[in-house]
């Protein structure tokens, strides 16, 4: 390889394996085998004559060499976009939005406030990439994306700010003829009999639940089953006895059909802020500030949850 063969290939593998921590979650999310990720990677190390990653089996982190070589990257792959942007916007051509929305967003809030836009807006051409917030970070970093939709994660916040819109209830949801369906008051030992469904130890929801259990009784006892699969979770509650510990956002739907029922829970240390992460590098277009205004309009209309 010379050196004007590190191209947009090996920039984007890269960043995108930073993003997502790990190359396996890179290669599903760009659609590519995981021996072209490193491939990618290994012919971009051998160019510059550094190592930029280390590999272990929790996932990959940057070298000192990495970290100063990622920023570079991230400010080329933003440029390129935004020239490509440019290039491409002629009076004829249509406007694009492109919106990143996190899992607790991506119905609740984003479908109709999409629809609106649609209606209000037929110019301009609304795109949507749902996925974790490492990946779309990074994405809104590099210009791929103009903004987030989603849950404040509080972590890897360079180069971007967040405004928040409001804040969501974590619910605690079972089926709608389970035992405790039809109770107007539900305490913590009541919940004892039956297996919890909860995120992994170390996530933002699992830290929030814990702090409710504890606050409230011991966890000593409760039957905690890790997961963060939503479809395993839906069929697990459908199925069986299982108490769902989840963002309302991702259950708004199954809620309003009325195929899970709340029980009645609410504490502070079961909220989280939903807003807008915006990068602070560049301005939003006119078709991201249409869209903010018709987002917080839609907020504000909406009745108390």
């Amino acid at each position: 390889m010379s050196q004007s063969a590190i191209n947009l290939r090996h920039l984007r593998a890269f960043t995108t394996v930073v993003s997502c921590g790990s190359l396996v979650s890179a290669s599903r999310l760009m659609h590519i085998t995981l021996p072209a990720v490193s491939k990618s990677l290994k012919e971009l190390e051998q160019e510059l004559g550094v190592q930029l990653l280390v590999r272990t089996r929790k996932g990959v982190h940057l070298t000192q060499a990495g970290e100063a070589f990622h920023k570079h990257a991230v400010q080329v792959l933003s440029s390129f976009n935004q020239a490509m942007d440019q290039a491409q916007s002629t009076p004829d051509a249509p406007q694009v939005l492109r919106v990143g929305a996190l899992p607790t967003a991506a119905g609740y809030i984003l479908a109709p406030v999409v629809e609106q836009m649609r209606q209000r807006y037929p110019g301009i051409k609304v795109q949507v990439l749902s996925g974790v917030y490492e990946y779309l970070v990074g994405k809104l970093r590099t210009g791929e994306i103009d903004l987030i939709v989603g849950r404040l994660i509080g972590r890897d916040m360079l180069g971007v700010t967040f405004e928040a819109l409001y804040e969501e209830d974590l619910v605690l949801v079972v089926r709608k003829d389970h035992p405790l369906a039809q109770r107007e008051r539900v305490v913590l030992d009541d919940l004892r009999p039956y297996v919890l469904l909860a995120s992994p130890q170390g996530t933002l929801v699992r830290i929030s639940v814990d702090n409710f259990l504890l606050s409230n009784s011991s966890l000593e006892g409760l039957q905690i089953l890790e997961t963060l699969s939503e479809t395993f979770s839906r069929v697990y509650v459908h199925d069986y006895d299982g108490v769902w510990f989840v963002q309302r956002g991702l259950v708004d739907l199954d809620l309003r059909l009325g195929i899970v029922r709340a029980l009645p829970f609410a504490s502070p240390l079961l909220r989280a802020p939903i807003g807008l992460t915006t990068p602070t590098d560049r301005p939003l277009s006119d078709a991201a500030q249409q869209f903010l205004e018709l987002l917080r309009t839609w907020h504000k209309n909406q009745p108390e949850q």
